[in-house]
């Protein structure tokens, strides 16, 4: 704020009706009768600039973010003028005008304000497209008089039909300094088809876009904003129009990208001539952007002053084309999202504790009971005659032989279970394999649906292996016990083979993959008996806990034997079996971590934070049992995180010590891989059983390029492929005078010494929309007399993966 009086240098009269503004700006105003003038905004510079006709202007300096008084006075000019020569500017308006737009960014970014809060109502539409003429002439369809009716048409006479609507209203609360965001749901429905598995392509609908960040994340992909700082490295700009918005004048900032390849949009960008703000924001996504399954994608924002020199979202519109091809026949999907904000409070920081919540978002009890008056009252815009009724249409939808085809095809694509009512058949990934003790394999698996329970989940399966002419058996029960905040309980047993060393996320034994890609006999498994209970509970906002124990029972069935030395004799006895019972408890704490969650399961989808987590693993010996007494202790951190044109990065780092003395089964057993398919969270140029440690730290790291190199590339414009690499490494080390007590290593299983496991790759993604292969190179621990360079010290791995 600045404040002050402007006199006649000579005479020290007042002067009334001065200008006084900011240098380099349109903000200003006029000395009123007593010659007194005030400005309070935001959009300050560094000078004032004082004129008024017949006296000499005056620049004087201001102080920025400061309150200040500055009174001065006017000379009378008394200087005769030279010619005036007018010149068009050496930049191009459009230009010119883009550069404001960036030095005003930070004023007119939300994130300035001290708070803020508003109401939002938020709509989200999914729609069946690509239908085809030959939909409407099916018998069932022209039978069904509601869903005749249904059929809507998009500008290009394209049908489609609605398959689904959510709603929400909710009240948002934000806080600077610290940064604290809180959402109370108050209502929200949804009407439509039950269990449609979509969810994972409709989580980017929900995001929080913000046109001043420099770049916008969608689908997984960095788009550059036309408000990024570096933005003229990537758009053209070109000043097309100007007119009254709102009784705002605006200019029309029209962008396209400068070349191919770069992930851009194009469309334009209304600015207000006096504060530089993004007033209206319409762009859709370049054609030559390396994204899979979306057709197309347009963004429509409009933006209000709801505060004095305060600007705000108010209104936001999506619409997402998803289909597997541009010209295919196949059925797809638009996706749609309306928003609107309204009853804006803005400055008014409430108490700390009140922004303290267990949970970033809470949904109050009553949000999914509430009346039809209710969300009569409480939409920021009625329904259509269409989407009011839609639920009614769907159950004539559900008549239809082929739509519940398509409807359980889709989760059977996804998941390998088939839906039969309130059961699901399966595992279709599992149902046949072969391996070295059993030969040939069958396995079939039953587990309750959604229609079953949303609370509680029963599960079991059985295989038969024809080689050991042996049954193999397990079950599973799952128990939601405080659905508002996750609570899964979980109890399970299992009586089968396993390969002790494989990760995690790996293909199990009865894989019918790994049957079919493997590059070396599994002749290393264990038979396992196990049971165990545990309870993960979602604790806070960014909290996850852990707990559970679990017994169990290893039997070797192959190299991987078990031998002691007997202490009395000194030979090697060969031990049958080991046994151990593990209490486990594990803290994880993601901050702001988000997640895509059905009713049993859910998937993490990151945080812009790195994520940690400690476990602990606690044996006793003759406690359940147990053969040993041990105890071990890790620490993870893991981070996902974009980095702008350079693509998506990702990153773990692992430590961990074991206390005590164990059979090396129990100890830490570095994850390899057998396998042509390409393992994550395991080396793949690594052997089961390799490596073995009581101390370690393990490290990988993996860039997703996109498409940053290819695309620049003429015939990746059908190709689409996308460069990916990865370096990992493993270190550890085993104090056998503790562990080989109870049981001598594998001659087979080799020491770090001095030096770490080590191999890197890299690999093109992609390949048909689905498929990635990478080319591993193995650095470290070679064999003797190997050069590192040597065929044998590479591998091809290859999985599949469906991403944007």
């Amino acid at each position: 704020m600045v404040e002050g009086v402007v006199k006649d240098a000579e005479t020290g009269q007042v002067m009334p009706f001065v200008t006084v503004r900011f240098q380099n700006s349109k903000i200003g105003t006029h000395t009123d009768t007593n010659g007194y003038y005030m400005l309070n905004t935001y959009y300050a510079t560094d000078s004032l600039v004082f004129s008024f006709a017949g006296y000499l202007p005056r620049t004087v300096p201001v102080n920025k973010d400061q309150s200040q008084e500055i009174n001065i006075s006017l000379g009378i000019l008394q200087t005769e003028f030279e010619d005036v020569i007018v010149k068009a500017p050496d930049e191009f308006p459009s230009t010119i005008l883009h550069k404001k737009v960036i030095a005003h960014k930070e004023i007119n970014n939300k994130e300035k304000l001290d708070s803020y809060e508003y109401e939002v109502y938020n709509k989200i539409q999914l729609d069946l497209n690509n239908i085809g003429d030959k939909f409407e002439e099916r018998g069932m369809i022209k039978r069904l008089d509601l869903v005749m009716a249904y059929l809507d048409s998009t500008e290009g006479e394209k049908s489609f039909l609605p398959l689904l609507l959510s709603e929400s209203v909710s009240d948002f609360y934000f806080k600077n300094d610290p940064k604290k965001k809180k959402e109370i749901v108050k209502a929200t429905r949804i009407s439509g088809v039950d269990n449609l598995e979509v969810s994972q392509f409709l989580g980017d609908m929900y995001l929080d876009v913000n046109v001043y960040d420099n770049y916008i994340i969608l689908f997984g992909k960095s788009f550059v904003s036309p408000v990024a700082d570096f933005a003229r490295g990537f758009y053209r700009f070109y000043l097309d129009d100007s007119t009254f918005i709102d009784n705002k004048w605006c200019y029309k900032l029209r962008f396209i990208p400068k070349r191919d390849g770069d992930v851009t949009f194009q469309g334009e960008m209304w600015i207000h001539d006096t504060t530089y703000a993004v007033k209206q924001f319409k762009a859709d996504i370049s054609p030559w952007v390396n994204i899979n399954y979306v057709q197309g994608l347009y963004l429509d924002h409009k933006f209000d002053m709801v505060a004095p020199e305060v600007w705000m979202l108010t209104n936001e519109k999506m619409i997402v084309d998803l289909k597997i091809t541009r010209d295919t026949d196949i059925y797809g999907f638009y996706a749609r999202r309306n928003s609107s904000r309204r009853d804006f409070v803005i400055n008014k920081v409430r108490s700390e504790e009140y922004y303290k919540s267990s949970s970033t978002v809470e949904v109050l009890d009553s949000a999914s009971n509430r009346s039809a008056e209710y969300w009569s009252k409480i939409r920021h815009e009625p329904l259509s005659a269409q989407e009011a009724g839609i639920d009614e249409m769907i159950d004539s939808l559900n008549q239809l032989r082929f739509f519940k085809f398509l409807k359980n095809f889709t989760y059977f694509a996804s998941t390998g279970y088939w839906r039969v009512k309130k059961i699901e058949v399966g595992n279709a990934f599992s149902f046949m394999s072969v391996n070295p003790v059993e030969k040939f394999r069958m396995a079939l698996a039953l587990r309750t649906s959604n229609d079953f329970s949303h609370r509680i989940e029963l599960g079991g399966k059985v295989a038969y292996g024809f080689g050991d002419e042996r049954f193999k058996y397990g079950g599973r029960i799952r128990f939601n016990v405080s659905p508002k905040k996750r609570g899964m309980l979980e109890t399970y047993y299992n009586y089968d083979i396993e390969q002790i060393g494989q990760s995690p996320t790996a293909a199990a034994v009865g894989s019918t993959f790994g049957t079919l890609l493997r590059t070396g006999p599994l002749d290393k498994l264990t038979f396992v008996e196990k049971a165990g209970m545990s309870l993960e509970k979602d604790v806070g906002k960014d909290f996850v806990l852990f707990g559970g124990f679990e017994w169990k029972e290893y039997t070797a069935l192959g190299l991987a034997n078990y031998v002691r030395v007997d202490p009395m004799t000194g030979l090697n006895d060969t031990i049958s079996r080991i046994q151990t019972g593990e209490l486990t408890g594990r803290i994880r704490w993601g901050k702001d971590e988000d997640f895509i969650s059905g009713v049993f399961d859910r998937t993490s989808v990151g945080s812009r934070y790195p994520i940690f987590s400690v476990q602990g693993i606690f044996a006793f010996k003759d406690l359940f049992g147990s053969d040993y007494e041990y105890q071990k202790l890790e620490l993870t951190m893991e981070h996902s995180t974009y980095i702008g044109v350079l693509g998506k990065i990702k990153y773990n780092l692992t430590g961990g010590y074991i206390f005590g003395s164990a059979a090396y089964p129990f100890l830490q057993v570095h994850a390899g891989n057998q396998s042509y398919w390409l393992m994550i969270n395991a080396y793949n140029k690594m052997n089961f059983f390799e490596f073995i440690s009581d101390k370690y730290v393990t490290a990988f790291i993996e860039n997703h390029w996109e498409g940053l190199f290819f695309d620049r590339l003429p015939f990746n414009k059908w190709l689409r492929w996308r460069l990916v690499t990865t370096v990992k490494m493993a270190y550890g080390q085993i104090d056998d005078t503790k562990h080989e007590q109870n049981m001598l290593l594998p001659e087979f299983t080799k020491r770090f010494g001095d030096t770490p496991y080590v191999e890197v790759a890299a690999g093109i993604e992609n390949i048909f929309n689905i498929g990635r292969v990478d080319v591993f190179w193995r650095l470290t621990h070679n064999e003797p007399g190997s050069k590192v360079t040597d065929l044998q010290n590479f591998g091809i791995r290859a999985r599949y993966s469906i991403n944007f």
